[in-house]
């Protein structure tokens, strides 16, 4: 039998293991009594950030975050925060139906920052109020496409042309996607609109104040205005805010490499960040800080039990992890 007294010290998982404890303990006492208060299943607005240009991307994550929201039970209300100069026409479309289909299960409202033009505008419309600010630019319905050339009349078959391209063709497919637009903002906000259809296609943009007069928006408000708004038409009382985002992360990764490989890490943590291995990179390997272990774990491991109320309810389950042996662990 061994004499030594058993040691007191911490393996590191075991103080990884403590901090996460103090950190639920310390929450406990420091968070707002909204926590304690919200015990009904809807007692949660989800705020979407919508920035930058439409895309392909943008729109995989609308959709994908829409679509958590209406399978939620936790979120009663959605304020989309948007500042978008448009883009995509087939982008634009995807937003607009997750949007729509969202506002059939609960309160949407949209509340723009600088800007929602074009696409932007579009994607927001089935929104049942839209918030701006006195110096937010609203508008812009229709396609931006070149104007036509002046000259004879083009020569050539009306229908498809699999060898090159028609310009009849192409200005009826123009016309098509330019009609479809301002139809759908008809349908959305005509009664709203205190102007013609004809009006409307002239693709002008409009200050706050003046959207407001012109039914283009609802409402001069704030962000947090927008959510109090959208709360108070579902009758949610107390309420927390899951702010989601969507796009890509247009910020530098941190390169980190293992024995076996190289992980960039999107931290805004020194210690915990979304981690993806590198495919193909052109660096100097030599030149990245080594560690010797990237543990990974899903955000919903992290969530903390707040009077009955998680923390972390917006978790998208993305990779995370935590760096240790070496620079920035």
């Amino acid at each position: 039998m061994s004499t030594k007294q058993p040691s007191t010290a911490l393996t590191s998982r075991q103080q990884i293991a403590a901090v996460v404890v103090a950190a639920a303990v310390v929450g406990a006492v420091l968070a707002p009594s909204v926590y304690a208060a919200t015990n009904d299943p809807d007692d949660t607005v989800a705020v979407v950030e919508i920035e930058g240009p439409v895309n392909a991307a943008l729109a995989d994550d609308v959709e994908s975050e829409l679509a958590d929201i209406r399978a939620n039970d936790s979120v009663g209300a959605v304020v989309l925060k948007i500042d978008t100069p448009g883009g995509a026409p087939v982008a634009s479309e995807r937003m607009y139906k997750a949007v729509q289909r969202t506002s059939e299960q609960m309160t949407v409202i949209a509340s723009v920052q600088s800007m929602s033009a074009s696409g932007g505008y579009y994607a927001m419309a089935p929104a049942d109020e839209i918030y701006v600010l006195p110096t937010s630019t609203v508008g812009s319905i229709g396609l931006n496409a070149p104007a036509p050339q002046t000259g004879s009349p083009v020569q050539g078959p009306s229908g498809p042309d699999k060898a090159g391209g028609n310009e009849i063709q192409g200005w009826a497919e123009r016309q098509t996607l330019a009609d479809t637009f301002v139809d759908a903002m008809m349908a959305e906000r005509g009664e709203e609109f205190e102007m013609p259809r004809e009006d409307v296609a002239q693709a002008d943009v409009y200050l706050g104040t003046e959207a407001v007069q012109n039914g283009f928006a609802d409402e001069i408000g704030s962000l947090n205005e927008a959510v109090h708004a959208a709360a108070t038409e579902e009758d949610l009382g107390e309420y927390e805010v899951d702010t989601r985002e969507t796009g890509p992360d247009t910020g530098f990764p941190i390169l980190l490499r293992t024995d076996t490989q190289v992980v960039a890490v999107h931290a805004n943590d020194p210690g915990y960040g979304e981690v993806e291995p590198m495919g193909l990179t052109y660096v100097h390997v030599e030149a990245i800080p080594h560690v010797d272990t990237v543990e990974r774990f899903s955000e919903s491991d992290l969530d903390v039990d707040r009077g009955g109320s998680a923390a972390g309810t917006g978790a998208t389950g993305n990779e995370t992890a935590r760096l240790s042996g070496g620079v920035g662990a």
